[in-house]
């Protein structure tokens, strides 16, 4: 199932992974999101292991952005980091605001991808 809102949806829920791992001392995580056509199913042998995975290019993007450090070489800047491409952005960009984060050469691309960073607002009440 789909929604119109996906990529959007996606990135709310980095932002709330992020917001819950800040409460345990010393974890994060970086996350990538790509948005696009991909496989997704159970994988594996009938009678051996069988798993849910998703599949293709759009999967291996989002693995291989997640680690997009954003211009600070220093690991402690980069730790925690929400990184999309810019079809995710497209998507959500009615809904999120994002920085530009740069360009990148990844595997299997033949051009530099732009990478964005979605800017959480806080709310205060």
């Amino acid at each position: 199932m789909c929604h119109e809102d996906d990529a959007t949806r996606a990135i709310l829920t980095a932002f709330n992974i992020r917001k819950e791992l800040k409460k345990l001392d010393g974890t994060y995580c970086n996350i990538g999101i790509s948005s696009g056509e991909m496989f997704s199913g159970v994988v594996g042998t009938s009678g051996g292991r069988k798993e849910f995975s998703v599949l293709g290019d759009v999967a291996n993007l989002a693995a291989r952005i997640m680690y997009f450090p954003k211009g600070n070489p220093d690991p402690e800047q980069r730790k925690g980091k929400i990184n999309v491409c810019m079809n995710t952005r497209r998507l959500a960009s009615n809904q999120v605001s994002f920085l530009y984060a740069g360009h990148k050469e990844f595997k299997g691309k033949s051009v530099k991808i732009p990478i964005f960073e979605p800017i959480e607002h806080s709310v205060e009440v």
